[in-house]
């Protein structure tokens, strides 16, 4: 499967270095390095406008929310059939309105995949002797192969990589020390980008954060504990794993090229979209709701805290303390509970009402 995901890119890195070095007579290793740069400039530049449609249909999504909170107001807590109609009109309406397609956020990036994968492992496999097709990778010939093994960049050859053996240095006439004082700074660099990439999307989110869905609330604070251990597994990675001056080359192009579209696309979005007091508003009573319910959580703790500490002054209410506090825990629970069953109820009423619906037209379309 990889091998199929290669050949296309193959052909953009052997066009580049044909262009390069045969047409405009660069010199071989200053071509294939080149190549690399310009192959992932290529890739990413032309799975660019996806990743254009992804961030398009999440702002989409931002922009709808205040009114689809409207309509959920206004008609979600009703089982009558004229409302559930009226509902699905509106939110037809809606999305229609703002151009919406709740599928068009995820088609763009099952096609931006194979195009990485593609490009990280024909590197990968171009870097590291003895992987991948030891006679063709892609569209590349053995000639070419091993033009691109024998590449150097400021004098490391391009599969060094820092846990080498000595007899492994020794064989590309490099030394450890080389290969560190290159890949080292590449490695910062790349980890860098990445940590600067992934900041700028946690900013950019948190403008727009549904702070009303949990789960939402919950991938946000994740990917910021994802931040340094990300950092950390690039540079476990870099220091003792296998990974070539050629990966490290394109793990800091790919990133830098990442971190920059982040901040031109957002640039342009904000410009494209802008949001109105309307959406702000939202946003805002959302956050302040989230907030005033995680106070008066800590407040009960508190307060429970304080109550089990004045218990063990006074033994002898110890008991009568744990009795009410348990007490209020499961009214809190039972109210939860509740608050469920009543809209699981409405749904399934819902449910019921528009099968009854269909059943009815399709009953009536029959005799007809």
């Amino acid at each position: 499967m990889m091998e199929i995901l290669v050949y296309p890119v193959s052909a953009v890195l052997q066009f580049w270095h044909w262009l390069l070095a045969d047409v405009l007579g660069a010199p071989v290793s200053g071509a294939w390095i080149a190549s690399i740069i310009l192959l992932v400039i290529t890739v990413r530049g032309a799975i660019a406008p996806f990743t254009w449609k992804t961030y398009k249909v999440g702002r989409t999504s931002y922009m709808m929310r205040p009114h689809m909170k409207a309509i959920a107001d206004r008609y979600g807590s009703s089982t009558a059939l004229e409302d559930i109609e009226a509902e699905r009109e509106a939110i037809k309406k809606l999305r229609s309105e703002h151009g919406y397609n709740p599928l068009a956020g995820c088609v763009p990036a099952m096609i931006q995949l194979p195009f990485f994968f593609g490009l990280y492992r024909l590197l990968y496999w171009l870097a590291v002797p003895g992987v991948g097709d030891s006679h063709r990778i892609g569209l590349l010939t053995p000639a070419q192969i091993e033009s691109f093994r024998s590449t150097t960049l400021f004098d490391v050859p391009l599969p060094a990589y820092v846990s080498m053996t000595p007899e492994q240095f020794a064989s590309l006439g490099t030394t450890v020390d080389a290969v560190r004082g290159l890949a080292i700074p590449m490695l910062v660099a790349a980890i860098c980008f990445t940590s600067i990439n992934l900041l700028l999307s946690q900013i950019r989110n948190r403008t727009t954060l549904e702070w009303e869905n949990a789960f939402t609330r919950g991938s946000y604070r994740f990917l910021y504990l994802m931040i340094p251990f990300i950092a950390l597994s690039l540079t476990t990675a870099g220091m003792l794993g296998l990974v070539p001056i050629a990966l490290l080359l394109y793990w800091v192009v790919n990133n830098f090229w990442t971190a920059s579209q982040t901040v031109l696309l957002w640039t342009l979005l904000v410009k494209r979209f802008p949001s109105e007091e309307i959406h702000r508003n939202h946003v805002r009573e959302a956050r302040e709701a989230y907030v005033e319910k995680k106070r008066k959580k800590r407040e009960r703790k508190r307060t429970w805290r304080r109550k089990k500490v004045g218990a063990l002054v006074r033994p002898a209410t110890i008991l009568a303390v744990r009795r009410d506090i348990r007490a209020e825990k499961t009214a809190l629970a039972q109210a939860k509970r509740e608050e469920k069953r009543t809209k699981k109820a409405i749904e399934k009423e819902r449910s019921k009402v528009q099968r009854e619906a269909k059943l009815n037209s399709r009953q009536e379309e029959s005799q007809a």
